[in-house]
């Protein structure tokens, strides 16, 4: 009897063991299918994150390979960057003068601050924009801004904006402009059509001046121009231009002094009165030669423009030696040039200039020059002072980026 209540205690034992070891075991699942599905979770979001850091991997690399294609294509002269063109100059200028009457005076002055941006849009367009400050004279301004349009492998061209009418070409070694400048340098909003082959060039061109022919507000400005230059074998060059403009009046210098002086009489400007220039250039060697002249066709109104007893028929020339040589390893320029006006005293220019300058390249792109300038002035009998031997000295730090 007693052994068996042993084997029952035995048999309750065991089986409520068992049933203690099955409830660890769905414990034991539950606690690593709720593990599983945690890990699941985490796998997902990992998943997630590094799906976004492909996405983030693909878009640098596609930038990567469009930088390397523009790095290439600029290298090949062809990128986007290789359109545009950007460059200015800076000059400042120390002068001291010693007029034919009245004290003399110095100044430093910011000659010239200029900024200029070109692009090439496409085959067919190109565009260019200057600006320009010039202390004492010239608020900051667009100076030029002209769309040109011509074929990639053309002759012909159209300019529209503002430009410096092909009206002269006031070339010069010098710091000082030339006479010819004074008086018929013209700054328009214009059109402009032009053809180039072998050499040659000219072109026509229209625009609404600023004085206007008894009152009228009309696009009846023109004028046109033509040109050879070519280069020879052996370095030696050539040029020649000419050009007419129906009004010269219309240039910068003639405008400005015209305008006050109908203003003050409280007349209308009565009639254009054209212009005439011709230019040439030679250089050979370290020689170069400049020769311009510029002349008025007719005489303007005595109230417009005076000289003596009538109008002025205004003229200047220009004629300009320049010689290049180093000095040790710095480039150098010396110039001499002989300049004149007639019937021009109406715009207080001299009668005669004298001039000479040196220029030296003293670093890349940067350049030291000094320039010395004797004026003589018209005689008494013709409005002048008559009075000879006013002398003005000028140095000039010039930079070019």
């Amino acid at each position: 009897m007693r052994l068996i209540i042993n084997s029952l205690s035995v048999i309750l034992i065991l089986l409520f063991s068992s049933t203690s070891y099955a409830s660890n075991i769905e414990e034991e699942l539950s606690a690593i299918k709720a593990r599983l599905e945690q890990l699941e979770q985490m796998v997902r979001q990992q998943s997630s994150i590094i799906e976004k850091q492909n996405e983030v991997i693909d878009a640098k690399t596609e930038q990567i390979e469009e930088l390397a294609a523009n790095v290439e294509s600029d290298e090949n002269g062809s990128g986007w960057f290789n359109n545009f063109e950007i460059g200015g100059v800076t000059e400042v200028e120390a002068s001291y003068n010693n007029p034919d009457e009245g004290d003399s005076s110095s100044d430093i002055v910011l000659a010239t601050a200029e900024l200029g941006v070109a692009a090439q849009v496409n085959d067919w367009v190109s565009a260019e924009t200057t600006l320009l400050f010039e202390e004492d004279d010239t608020d900051l301004e667009v100076d030029v801004a002209v769309v040109t349009i011509a074929p990639p492998e053309g002759s012909w061209f159209v300019q529209s904006g503002l430009m410096y009418e092909p009206f002269g070409t006031f070339e010069t070694n010098l710091i000082s402009d030339p006479l010819t400048l004074e008086i018929a340098e013209t700054r328009e909003s214009s059109v402009l059509a032009g053809i180039e082959h072998n050499g040659f060039s000219g072109g026509v061109y229209v625009f609404n001046g600023d004085l206007s022919e008894d009152g009228d507000d009309d696009i009846d400005n023109f004028g046109a121009f033509a040109g050879y230059a070519h280069e020879s074998e052996s370095g030696s060059s050539f040029a020649i231009n000419v050009g007419y403009i129906n009004d010269i009046g219309d240039s910068d210098t003639l405008q400005e002094v015209i305008q006050e002086n109908i203003d003050a009489a409280a007349v209308d400007y009565s009639d254009y009165v054209g212009g005439i220039s011709i230019d040439a250039m030679y250089s050979h060697g370290p020689f170069n030669v400049v020769a311009e002249y510029i002349k008025a066709t007719d005489d303007f109104e005595a109230a417009e423009l005076p000289f003596k007893t009538g109008g002025a028929e205004p003229e200047a020339f220009n004629l300009e030696v320049g010689y290049s040589f180093n000095a040790g390893n710095i480039p150098m320029t010396a110039a001499l040039a002989y300049q004149g006006t007639d019937e021009a005293v109406a715009l207080e220019l001299p009668e005669e200039r004298i001039m000479a300058g040196l220029s030296a390249e003293i670093l890349d792109n940067t350049a030291l020059s000094i320039e010395w300038i004797h004026d003589d002035d018209y005689n008494a009998s013709d409005g002048g002072t008559d009075e000879f031997g006013g002398t003005t000295v000028t140095s000039q730090l010039a930079v070019e980026f």
